[in-house]
């Protein structure tokens, strides 16, 4: 078995036994398995399978310890997160604001057996549109949050979030979120409602944190991997909604209906059919009867989900031109998109209000920008082939 297919396989079902798997493994195969699963942060879950299948004296030294150095720092940065998100939620309590902590909080903290099992990148935060700018500004007058130094300057008329903050003090940055991560998706203020209404409540060292409702949570997780993303968030997608399964708290004909009413059908057999592929036990029959004939779709899913950080860009730059301009990505399609550029975008390059005039004095860089983007996802010759197959799958996603 390639590694590849070994890490999704652990990812979808990490409660079966690979025993006999890594019995075959050589030292060449271990060194690629545990590369992989340190670059897609996937190096708890293999830890976990080793564990469960009492395969460790298998695993080469050296792959042993790249291992070991993993869970240490993954133990530690779930500890930290831990502690920055209950501090900041204190904080804005101090003012009145109780955000709702998105995806991957309640994740670490209450669907994974562990924390360290479900790394945390950032920690997003959900507050009404309202007071989204107020809330940022409150972070950033503590003196304890900064903008983060990559992050552009715009505000609520951007995006779904506002700048990354950097916690000061330990390095992890926070999004203050508004919206979801929408592009395009119609029933999106459905589901922000509904991350609202249907909130829960989880104690983290003796602190209530808000975190969406297990079916809120899971539909945006859905949502997020697909039409957001298009698979390349990576393979953690298919052991969060195992967790999130396993936990008996999903009333399956509910969330199905809930997924039809929001436009997350096809999403919602595509990601149930990637992870039946790999051995998953958590999809229903209701579902998996519906999994059928998309075999093109899971095979543009497969190839997105463990691709590189790079080459993840370059697909993403070509796929949202050809997505914005309504065919596939050319010489013509480049053109008119560097000649109309994003007002807001010009203004955050140059840390000015989305109205301010003077944006359009970074008109020029952008250009350069944005060309020299266009031509290193072009130079990869097999990214516009892929981009095409993405395009026609995302477009069949949204008429679910």
């Amino acid at each position: 078995m390639q590694s590849a297919e070994l890490l999704m396989r652990i990812c979808a079902a990490p409660d079966s036994d690979f025993g006999s798997v890594f019995t075959d493994l050589t030292e060449a195969r271990w060194g690629e398995l545990v590369e992989l699963a340190t670059d897609k942060r996937a190096a708890p879950l293999l830890d976990r399978s080793i564990q469960h299948a009492k395969s460790a004296h298998l695993v080469p030294t050296e792959c042993s310890a790249m291992i070991a150095d993993q869970l240490r720092l993954h133990t530690m940065s779930a500890f930290g997160h831990l502690i920055a998100l209950t501090q900041a939620v204190e904080f804005l309590k101090a003012h009145d604001i109780t955000p709702i902590a998105l995806k991957g909080a309640r994740l670490a903290f209450a669907d994974y057996p562990e924390g360290r099992l479900r790394p945390l990148r950032d920690l997003d935060l959900l507050v009404p549109a309202e007071i989204a700018e107020h809330t940022q500004q409150l972070m950033i007058d503590s003196g304890v949050y900064e903008v983060a130094s990559w992050a552009d300057h715009y505000g609520i008329e951007f995006g779904h979030q506002l700048p990354e903050l950097l916690d000061t003090h330990r390095g992890i940055s926070f999004e203050i979120h508004h919206r979801l991560n929408a592009r395009g998706w119609p029933q999106e203020p459905q589901l922000v409602q509904r991350m609202h209404d249907e909130a829960e409540t989880i104690t983290l060292s003796g602190v209530p944190i808000r975190v969406p409702s297990m079916h809120a949570n899971f539909l945006h997780l859905v949502e997020h991997a697909t039409l957001h993303h298009m698979f390349e968030n990576g393979p953690l997608i298919l052991a969060d909604l195992h967790f999130a399964a396993k936990t008996g708290k999903v009333d399956w004909p509910a969330l199905i209906a809930e997924a039809n009413a929001l436009g997350l059908e096809r999403s919602l057999q595509l990601v149930a059919a990637l992870a039946l592929k790999y051995g998953a036990t958590w999809v229903p029959a209701a579902l998996a009867e519906t999994c059928g004939n998309m075999a093109d779709h899971i095979d543009v899913a497969e190839e997105a989900i463990l691709r590189d950080e790079d080459d993840a860009e370059h697909h993403k730059f070509l796929r949202n031109l050809s997505m914005r301009k309504g065919r596939q990505s050319g010489w013509r399609a480049a053109i008119r998109a560097a000649l109309t550029p994003n007002p807001l975008r010009l203004a955050g390059m140059l840390q000015v209000q989305g109205n301010n005039p003077i944006r359009w004095l970074a008109y020029p860089a952008w250009l350069v920008q944005r060309g020299a983007a266009y031509l290193a996802a072009r130079r990869v010759k097999t990214i516009t082939k892929s981009t095409m197959r993405e395009v026609a799958t995302l477009n069949w996603l949204k008429q679910g």
